[in-house]
């Protein structure tokens, strides 16, 4: 029986399309190498773990109650000295040094007759002449108020004054052992 030359070419053509692969060969080589990678990822963990596992037995130390510490509970500091009305109080400036005591730099804080001024000398603190002058001044508070020096002092710096400048004047006013606390104070003037 002789076949038509368009079912022929039918059938070829179905023969063509049937032989070809339907998966590329790209597909088909990253297919490979991921199965290979699954074999020697299992191969490789059944060969790193043990023939035995299982949970091993460890002493913990717990403590059912907290340590008592005493020391936070007992511990109480008094202050050695308090601030208050006969507490010296030093205004550092650019171009001066301003002292008084603590009611003339706030509640009195315009009134120019409770403040006592020592210039610098070449722009350098003059510390040894403030602490002449208040000494006298707190002698003479004493004799004639009966207000006596608490033997406390603040510094009040200006913010154009240098920190180096500040620290060399609290540092000769601890020097002198005139007081037994200098303070630093900030943001008031």
């Amino acid at each position: 029986m002789h076949t038509s030359p368009i079912l022929q070419s039918k059938i070829s053509g179905m023969k063509k399309r049937l032989s070809e692969s339907v998966i590329s060969d790209a597909v088909l080589s990253s297919i490979a190498l991921c199965a290979l990678l699954s074999i020697v990822t299992y191969a490789s963990r059944a060969v790193s773990i043990g023939g035995t596992w299982g949970f091993i037995a460890v002493d913990l130390p717990v403590v059912s109650q907290p340590f008592l510490d005493n020391s936070i509970h007992t511990f109480k500091e008094k202050p050695d000295a308090s601030i208050g009305n006969a507490t010296l109080v030093v205004a550092v400036t650019p171009t001066e040094m301003i002292f008084g005591d603590l009611p003339a730099f706030t509640r009195h804080r315009n009134d120019v007759r409770n403040k006592f001024i020592v210039p610098h000398a070449d722009g350098s603190p003059q510390v040894a002449k403030l602490l002449q002058q208040s000494s006298e001044w707190s002698l003479d508070r004493k004799n004639r108020l009966g207000i006596r020096s608490d033997g406390l002092v603040i510094v009040l710096p200006d913010p154009r004054v240098p920190i180096a400048v500040i620290s060399g004047v609290i540092a000769n006013l601890r020097a002198s052992k005139t007081f037994s606390h200098v303070m630093l104070a900030g943001g008031v003037l």
